[in-house]
This record gives C-alpha cells, structure tokens and sequence, in this order.
C-alpha cells in the first residue's frame, strides 16, 4: 500500500474527526437557530424604519379597530388586563425563578442553568432592543391602558410570552407522555397568542411590534436550546426519544411528582371535614359582623374602632405612609400569589409530592372563599374618613381579607417548614406570620381601609383556616422527603455515537 492510500485509523484521528463532525453541526444548529427569528426581526425592523406604506396602514387599521370595540367594555378591558400580565415582568421573573429553583432541588444542575440562562438572555434582550428602535407607542382616540414609558417596538409581553412558555414546554415535553405532548404545545401557543393580542387590543403596541416581539423572542429561545444542546453532546448525554428539544432523557426530566403518592392523607378523607370547618368558620364570622354592625355600632365597640381609626388618620405622616404602603404590599395580590406559588413549587420539588401543593391551594384558595362569603354578607362599609387606598368595594370591610390572607400565606410557610425540616430551629418561624399579619393589619387601620374589629375577624380567619388545612393535609408528608443527589453526577456517561 502506498502513502498517499494510508488511512490512519487510529482513536485519536477518529476523535478528531468525531469532534469536528460535532462542532460542524453544532455551528449550523446554532446558525439556523439564530436565523429562526433574527431575519423576520431585522425584516420588520427595516419596513418599520422606512414607514413601508403597506405595514403602516395596517398598523393604523387595527390599533384603531379594536380600540373601538374594547374601549366601550371596561369588563373585557379588566380581562385582557389579566391576561397580559401573563407576558410581564413579574411574571417573567417568577417562572425562571421558581423552575430554576425547582430544578436546583431535584439536582437538575444543566436544566436550571439553561433555566437562568434563558432568563437572564431575555432580561438582557428586551430593554436593548426597544432602545435600539426607540419607536413611539400608538395613540387610539380612547386610551384604556396607560402607555408604558419605553419604546413600542419590539413588544416586550409578546417576547417574555414566546421565550418563558416556551422554556417551560421544553422543560416538560421529555417528562410527559407522548399523548400530552400536543396539549402541552397546544397551551403554550395559547397563551402565547393571548398575550400577543392583549397588547393590540389595549392599544399599546402596533401589529409589527408584537411580530416582531414573537420572532425575537423564538430567536432567542432557539439559540439557547441550541446552545444545551450543544453542551449536553459535550458531556455525551442522548436522549432515549428522537423528539427531545434538550436532549435530555425521558427518565431523568423534571418530573414532577411520583405518581404513586396520593395528594390527600389515606384513609379518612379530609374534604368533609374541612368543608365542616369552612361552613362553622363562616357563620361564626359572619354572625359576629352582624352583631357587631347592626348592634353594637354605638356601643363600646363601636365607639372604639371609630376612635383608632380617627386617631392613625390624625397621626399620618409621608413616612408612616411609605412604610404603611410597603407592609400593605406584603399581602397584596402579586405577592400572594408570589409566596403561593413558590411554597407549592419548593416544597414539590424537596417531597416530590403533590400533597403539600394541596395544602398550600386549599388554605389560599379555601381563605379566599370563606373571606368572599363572609363579607358579601355581612356588607360593613369602611371607615367614614378620608382613605389612603383605590379601587377597593366601598361595603367590604368585614373580615380584612388583606389580614386573613396574610395569616393564610405565610402561616402556611410556617407550617410547611415545621413540617419538612427537621431542625432544632424550625419553630423559630412562627416568628413570620406573628410578625407579618399584625403590621399588615395596623397598615389597613392606618389607610382606613378597614376597623380594628375586621383586623381581629382576619386574623381569626386565617388563623383557624390554616390550621385546620395543617391538620386534615399535612399529617405523613414529612415522609415523603427526599434530597436526591445530582442527577448530573449519577447520570451515566455513554460512549460517543
């Protein structure tokens, strides 16, 4: 054999070659996947900059049209205002928290760092963008939203919605059976066309802007999923599945709960029970409203939730306001929902069990309830002075919905981790919802949006409420604590194929 016919087959030509066959494909795979949404982006971008006539119109049409329709419903406009804060900041923020968070518990090192990555990549993304365009935002005859102060183009919503949906599809499609997979993709492009449409029906972007908002937003997820991709081929991970966007396998995706652990304590089941609780909790509170409004009202009691209430308005001052205004904000709705949702995703992830998400729905969802009934019933008007709050029901002031959900929420972290852990200083915090629900309570006296008296029917609420939930659901989770190790150090390294 001659020279010029000598093929060297050894292990290192051959992981050479392997290795630049990789690297090769890495590159187009990253290629496509910045192409997926920079060239209709930068396409938009240039008809939007040179007013292409055509694209301007239609911009004009629709901004003007469904202002039109929606500006004549303030229900449809409290509704698209629900749904477009699916596409916001908070939101944002709170997704890539919670699922980094998740996948950092259950030892998903890769996954929660394509997790932040994404994250950080769109927190970058956005407000660059927008001030690289710096496009005026669109004027309808009848505003129903206030125009955000940055730029139109491109929509930062339809963006957030396309890249933190679209992450968690992607987290989830390895981890579901293959039937589920369309209604996961199916939800996903829901509501990623739900937030894109708020947007043009609240009059604050243009069609271009949320096109574009979309195309950069797939861009971005593209480049990163690319890039894990990558990575996972560099540690030699496959996936067992040919549809797997990570490359991640099926048995080692974020599973969420073990299928084999009951949501309810077995046994006795605890519905009945809690409905008994939720039934005498809201009779009892909502005979005590009426004794107190319809009776006492000139009595001693009467007279002295009338005289704290006059007293704190006397005693007002800008920095008392401040401060009363931050402490209300700790049982406000975002961050209810905030404490909520994080407490049911944390504790998910340390028990892999749907058990303590049950008891943190329960007591939010089931404080909720009884605070509803309680106070459509018994219809106390709030305090007769001049108030420091806004667009609160003028004849709901009995219970403190903001106190009970206070006791609710952090009552619930309170007993979650007296529960879960098993420190010698567990009990230590009591010291939240002991702290926490008061001040909540003096801040809503102090704005006089309620008497002391619906801060003391609070309190009871929430209080009894979380017990009871702690009580009927809580009993055996401890159990199902587990810590697992990293599924990166037990996963094991094949062979490159």
């Amino acid at each position: 054999m001659s020279r010029a016919q000598h093929v060297d087959t050894s292990p290192e030509a051959a992981e050479s070659t392997a290795g630049a066959g990789r690297f090769g494909a890495r590159a187009a795979l990253g290629l496509v996947a910045l192409l997926i949404g920079a060239v209709p982006f930068l396409l938009l971008m240039l008809l939007v900059q040179e007013e292409w006539s055509p694209l301007a119109s239609l911009d004009g049409e629709v901004a003007a049209d469904l202002n039109a329709v929606v500006s004549d419903s303030p229900t449809l406009v409290s509704v698209l205002r629900a749904v477009t804060d699916l596409g916001g900041n908070f939101a944002a923020i709170l997704v890539f928290t919670l699922t980094t968070l998740f996948l950092l518990v259950r030892g998903q090192r890769r996954l929660a760092a394509f997790s932040a990555a994404t994250g950080i990549g769109l927190a970058i993304l956005v407000p660059v963008t927008k001030a690289l365009i710096g496009r005026a935002r669109p004027l309808v005859e009848s505003p129903v939203s206030e125009l955000p102060s940055n730029a139109s183009f491109p929509s930062g919503h339809a963006m957030v919605a396309v890249v933190t949906y679209g992450m968690l599809a992607l987290l989830a499609l390895p981890a579901v059976r293959s039937r589920a997979r369309r209604w996961v993709l199916a939800g996903t492009l829901l509501i990623v066309l739900a937030v894109g449409f708020t947007r043009l029906a609240l009059g604050v972007h243009f069609v271009t802007d949320v096109l574009a908002g979309w195309a950069l937003g797939a861009g971005l997820l593209a480049v990163t999923t690319a890039a894990f991709r990558g990575w996972q081929h560099d540690h030699h991970h496959r996936p067992d599945e040919s549809l797997d966007p990570l490359d991640v396998d099926p048995h080692e995706g974020p599973h969420l709960a073990h299928s084999g652990r009951s949501a309810l304590p077995r046994g006795r089941s605890p519905v009945v029970p809690l409905l008994v609780v939720a039934a005498a909790l809201a009779a009892a509170l909502i005979l005590l409203g009426l004794l107190i409004t319809a009776v006492l009202g000139d009595s001693v009691i009467g007279r002295f939730d009338r005289a704290v209430v006059q007293a704190l308005t006397e005693a007002r001052t800008p920095t008392l306001t401040d401060v009363f205004d931050v402490i209300s904000m700790l049982s406000g709705t975002p961050m209810v929902i905030a404490v909520s949702l994080a407490l049911a995703v944390v504790a998910l992830a340390i028990t892999a069990s749907w058990r303590p998400v049950a008891f943190v729905v329960v007591t939010v969802l089931g404080e909720l309830g009884i605070y509803f009934v309680v106070s459509r019933t018994v219809d106390r008007a709030r305090p007769a002075v001049a108030d420091l709050t806004s667009n609160l029901p003028t004849a709901a002031s009995w219970p403190s919905g903001h106190v009970a959900a206070a006791v609710a929420v952090y009552g619930a972290l309170a007993a979650l981790v007296i529960t879960l852990s098993r420190s010698r200083w567990r009990w230590a915090v009591l010291a939240v919802p002991v702290l926490v629900a008061p001040a909540v309570g003096l801040a809503r006296i102090y704005t006089a949006a309620h008497y002391p008296t619906d801060v003391l029917a609070g309190l009871v609420l929430g209080t009894v409420w979380v017990l009871a939930c702690a009580h009927y659901l809580l009993p055996g989770v401890a159990g199902h604590v587990r810590y697992p190790r990293s599924a990166d150090a037990t996963r094991p390294v094949t062979a490159a194929r």
